[in-house]
């Protein structure tokens, strides 16, 4: 598989995960991606939680296990990096308005086979005690783990470019040069950037790409909003999620946040979430002090209306595919996987697989 050619197109996780997968078999992988660096599309606004306690898998049946199984994954792959490639540690702490509500989320957790506790309002008051109002229990998952996506893809291209994978910054992909059914590479400013086998992985501009060859897709995109701020609180590992915010700690006073995203264009909108979230950080910790708003953006996850994730080959050929969907964080290893096997299939002997 030396001889054969993987172009990659977009360096966020899932095309990272996969350029590095594929070179691990054996490819001659090049990794394209439109930014001046890697990770610094949509991955870059993504809040990092790999988890299943914020979803619930009565509401998400087909979703709920894909997302237990990508935990495994990174935890797989972490392992592959001698635990190098995130910190394993930290969990996640969830509470809604009511312990009624509460006891629900543990209930359905537990009845789908994670090993979510009740963690009293004791350990609370011992581990965070910058909490204004601690409720009276809430749910913890000590398989839960955050971390900046960024890193982690930077960490992943290094890998793939000791494998001896290639990465191009800079530059964009304007189509697909295809004919008889087979697709003979990327079209960018330069010309064709042939390759064996093309692999879209780029997000929200995925849609645009097959537009030509798939008329009728059903990709989109959901946007999100990732905000920073600074505040005089005491740093925490775990990922809080209350009725109120959703944070973790950066490390040296910063934290990260994931709020629902404007429904306007309007700046004021967005300006009014980012005072909204200055103040519900503020009403959450006690002696908080001065809560400052570092940054707020929103981004364009890419998403697809199946509830299977994205990982198959483009209508009407056999070396061309397109990867990516929402939650894509952590279902990028599974997303990998499949790409990678579907291609391995068609160039490996029957005997042989």
């Amino acid at each position: 598989m030396q001889n054969l050619s993987v172009n990659v197109i977009g360096a966020g996780i899932t095309g990272a995960m996969i350029a590095y997968k594929l070179a691990r078999q054996g490819f001659k992988v090049t990794l394209f991606d439109a930014n001046h660096c890697v990770g610094g599309d949509v991955s870059r606004v993504s809040f990092g939680w790999i988890c299943h306690i914020a979803n619930d898998p009565i509401k998400h049946p087909d979703l709920f296990p894909l997302l237990t199984d990508g935990m495994q994954r990174y935890k797989a792959l972490n392992a592959e990096f001698d635990g190098t490639l995130f910190d394993a540690e930290g969990g996640a702490i969830v509470w809604r308005t009511t312990p009624e509500e509460t006891q629900a989320v543990i209930d359905r957790q537990r009845q789908a086979g994670t090993r979510t506790r009740v963690m009293s309002r004791q350990e609370f008051q011992e581990h965070l005690p910058a909490l204004t109002n601690p409720p009276e229990f809430a749910a913890h998952s000590e398989e839960d783990v955050s971390w900046y996506p960024p890193k982690v893809i930077g960490k992943l291209v290094n890998a793939f470019e000791r494998l001896g994978g290639k990465v191009v910054l800079n530059s964009t992909v304007s189509g697909l040069d295809a004919s008889d059914h087979t697709c003979k590479g990327v079209m960018m400013g330069e010309g064709l950037q042939a390759s064996d086998f093309t692999v879209l992985a780029s997000g929200g501009g995925n849609g645009a790409l097959i537009a030509p060859f798939e008329p009728e897709h059903d990709l989109y995109t959901s946007p999100c909003t990732y905000i920073e701020v600074s505040a005089e609180v005491p740093d925490f590992r775990p990922v809080l999620q209350t009725p109120d915010v959703e944070i973790r700690s950066l490390g040296t006073g910063n934290f990260a946040l994931a709020e629902n995203p404007p429904r306007t264009d309007d700046p004021a909108e967005l300006e009014y979430i980012g005072e909204t979230t200055v103040q519900a950080v503020r009403d959450t910790f006690v002696n908080a002090g001065r809560v400052e708003l570092l940054s707020i953006q929103v981004g364009q996850r890419p998403a697809t209306r199946s509830t299977e994730p994205l990982a198959r080959p483009i209508n009407g050929f056999t070396n061309a595919f397109v990867a990516g969907s929402h939650p894509g964080v952590i279902l990028a290893p599974l997303i990998a996987e499949r790409i990678c096997t579907q291609i391995c299939e068609q160039t490996l002997p029957a005997s042989v697989l």
